[in-house]
């Protein structure tokens, strides 16, 4: 029982990403909106629908915590996307979630294959 606690609140990252620019793809749990209630502006990048919402939800190191000044328009939760960024390892913690690593998004588009 004790590995499985462990694993569910591991903060242990991969610090070669640090600094790194890279492209990762998950879902979108908004945190703080722009002009409107769709206009999101900061958000946790999960790897699957639903993370976040259902408890608990998943490891610090499997979330990316994600600012974006600009904004974008999510329109649909169901929906994954494509995160553009330089990625740091840091912890962010929240009424939510915690996540290992943050990123400063540079480009938000629709995934595909």
């Amino acid at each position: 029982m004790t590995v499985l606690i462990s694993a569910l609140s591991s903060t242990r990252v991969r610090p070669e990403f640090d600094g790194q620019s890279l492209r990762v793809p998950g879902f979108i749990v908004p945190l703080e909106f722009g002009a409107t209630e769709k206009h999101v502006t900061r958000f946790f990048l999960v790897p699957y629908f639903g993370a976040c919402i259902h408890v608990p939800p998943p490891p610090p190191n499997q979330i990316i915590y994600a600012e974006y000044d600009k904004g974008f328009v999510l329109e649909s939760l169901y929906d994954p996307y494509w995160i553009s960024g330089v990625l740091t390892t840091s912890l962010t913690e929240n009424d939510t979630a915690t996540s290992a690593y943050s990123i400063k998004v540079e480009r938000v588009a629709p995934y595909t294959e």
